[in-house]
């Protein structure tokens, strides 16, 4: 059944964009299945994150026809009724074309919801989130350098441009985006979330998931030449933890996080500036998408790289590590 009350169900899909507290709204959104279910709102499949539907689809393992009978199907058999599904998955926001998907508008009225963070800040996030996280070969070892000289292929952060193609493929009207900005979300990413899916009852969910923090970029260049990939999940979410644990003694020295120096981030903003005032008119009424200021260009900003000394190296990062790990194991 496509209808509910004569309606069609709306599809709300969460494509992030990575590094908008995406883990956080998924665990949430999860935990509370049962409130948002009691209103309307079913946060599908029984799964936080919907990586593995949106995987099948574009490798044609499933039809986008078949996921909708699925989804259509786990709706009806609720014993309230569902107006309202969530698909909710980031990693989509990387790929090129998402034509595929636009099937699902033969079963739902299709709404994406996407965050937008700053693009000099995302860059910065999403560096150090690679060289942590280890999941992209080709970027989990990239030299800061590298990976800002090539930064073109995060086609997602033109924010104009990847809308522009959302509503092509599931029509004009159907992106609704806000601003990842502590201002423009006074409640927090999860309201905001929540105030995009017109969920209103947001101060009733139980929060779940933690912060995703980034390292600093001292911490984060020697996570970087570690072989964190090569561990199977388990142990590298262990390994990642130790990493925290001393990024945390690294802060009480040096709390610095900005990697980008200022006439540079000023160059790289003016490159998007375009593009940010068209999404601030057409969805905000204003001329300016963000509304925080560029960190002054006195702030201080750290390029990522080992102490020049190896005994530094080994004195601030190597030891700490090693503890940890041994500590790890010992408590075993």
């Amino acid at each position: 059944m496509e209808q509910v009350n004569g309606n069609r169900r709306t599809l709300y899909l969460h494509f992030g964009v990575h590094r908008t507290a995406t883990t956080a709204i998924q665990a949430t959104m999860f935990a509370n299945r049962d409130t948002l279910r009691r209103s309307g709102f079913l946060h599908a499949l029984g799964v936080k994150r919907h990586i593995g539907l949106f995987n099948s689809i574009f490798a044609g393992k499933q039809s986008v026809a078949h996921a909708a009978e699925t989804l259509l199907e786990e709706a009806d058999a609720q014993d309230c009724d569902i107006h309202s599904l969530i698909l909710s998955d980031e990693a989509v926001s990387k790929r090129p074309d998402l034509g595929l998907l636009a099937g699902f508008r033969d079963h739902f009225d299709v709404k994406v919801v996407i965050a937008l963070r700053r693009q000099d800040l995302w860059l910065e996030s999403w560096w150090a989130q690679n060289v942590k996280g280890q999941w992209d070969r080709k970027l989990c070892h990239t030299p800061w350098p590298d990976f800002m000289a090539n930064r073109e292929q995060f086609h997602w952060i033109d924010y104009d441009r990847y809308i522009n193609h959302l509503e092509e493929v599931f029509g004009e009207g159907s992106v609704l985006p806000y601003v990842f900005e502590r201002g423009q979300m006074p409640d927090g990413p999860i309201a905001a979330f929540c105030n995009a899916i017109g969920f209103a009852n947001f101060a009733e969910l139980r929060k779940a998931g933690g912060e995703n923090i980034s390292l600093t970029p001292e911490t984060s260049e020697f996570v970087r030449h570690l072989p964190f990939i090569d561990a199977p999940m388990k142990l590298r979410l262990q390994l990642i933890r130790m990493a925290e644990a001393v990024d945390r003694q690294i802060r009480e020295q040096d709390a610095t996080t900005l990697m980008i120096p200022w006439e540079e981030r000023r160059r790289i903003m003016d490159g998007y500036a375009e593009g940010n005032r068209n999404v601030a008119r057409r969805f905000m009424g204003r001329e300016e998408l963000f509304l925080d200021t560029l960190p002054d260009p006195s702030a201080p900003v750290k390029t990522p790289s080992l102490p020049d000394d190896a005994t530094q190296t080994m004195q601030r990062l190597v030891v700490p590590f090693m503890q940890e790990l041994v500590a790890h194991f010992r408590d075993k």
